[in-house]
This record gives structure tokens, sequence and C-alpha cells, in this order.
């Protein structure tokens, strides 16, 4: 990068709203769920291999995500994204059980915009428990379940 790119890279850094000092956290469903993505940078700073998210899934995550422009032209789209496990209640009573990106959609949109594969490190259910903040109890869902599937 020439001194002059590097330059504007550093001044759109500094100006940007969407960049600042402090915990930071992920939001997800109108806040339904809340997670710590400093405590989830921590665990899979273990040493685990990244693996490349698939072109579909790096374009819905950043679909399903407010992005910030002016914020995409600085991130550096090096450092892999994390993926957390989600539980969620059915109306039917079943659970449904996904994956979804906690840390990374700037730098997802950016890998978009330059057609380069987006990597990513997958937390275990565990781990992603310990991540969660807030959201919906993940044991009473589960146990619930389970009782209403088990023979009397």
């Amino acid at each position: 990068m020439s001194e002059t790119n590097q330059k504007q890279v550093n001044d759109d850094r500094e100006n940007c709203p969407h960049c600042g000092d402090g915990d930071e956290t992920f939001r997800y469903m109108d806040r339904l769920w809340k997670f710590d993505v400093d405590e989830a940078r921590k665990i899979v700073n273990d040493g685990r291999e990244a693996v490349e998210l698939e072109p579909e899934d790096v374009q819905f995550s950043v679909d399903v995500c407010r992005i910030y422009p002016q914020h995409v032209k600085h991130v550096n789209p090096e450092y892999p994204g994390i993926i957390a496990h989600i539980w969620y209640p059915e109306p039917d009573g079943t659970v449904a059980h996904g994956h979804l990106l906690i840390d990374g959609h700037h730098r997802a949109a950016r890998c978009l915009e330059l057609e380069r594969p987006y990597y990513v490190h997958i937390l275990s259910e565990e781990e992603s428990r310990r991540v969660m903040i807030d959201g919906p109890d993940i044991e009473e869902i589960l146990a619930s379940t389970q009782s209403e599937v088990t023979p009397a």
C-alpha cells in the first residue's frame, strides 16, 4: 500500500463513527441475543484453524446485519470472523439450532468487495453458551423439549 493510501486508511479509521474503544458485543434479532465478542476472541485465540465460509453464507451474514460503508473501507479482512451456535424455541415446541456470525460482518463485506474468501473460527456449543450474555435460556429450552418428546 502506498504511503498516500495508508494515510487515507488511517484518516478513515480516525473519523469512523463505528470504530471505538471499549467492550465489544454483538446483538441479534432485535436484541434477543447478546454475545460477548471480546470473550469470543480470547477463546478462539487458542490456535484453532479458521475455515472458509461459503460465499452464500458470507453474503447472507452481510445482508442481515447493519453494515457501515465508511467502516468497511479500513477493516483488515485478514482477521477471521467468529461463528457461535444459537438455539431458538419454535412455536411447535421444537428447537431450532443454527450458526450465527457474531464477529466480522464488516470484514466479510470487505472480502465480498475484494472478491476473496472469508474465513471464520467456530465456537463449540459450550463456548457459544459461555459468550452469550443475553438470550433464550438454552438449558431450559432443551430440557422442556426433551421432556415433551420423552414417552410418559
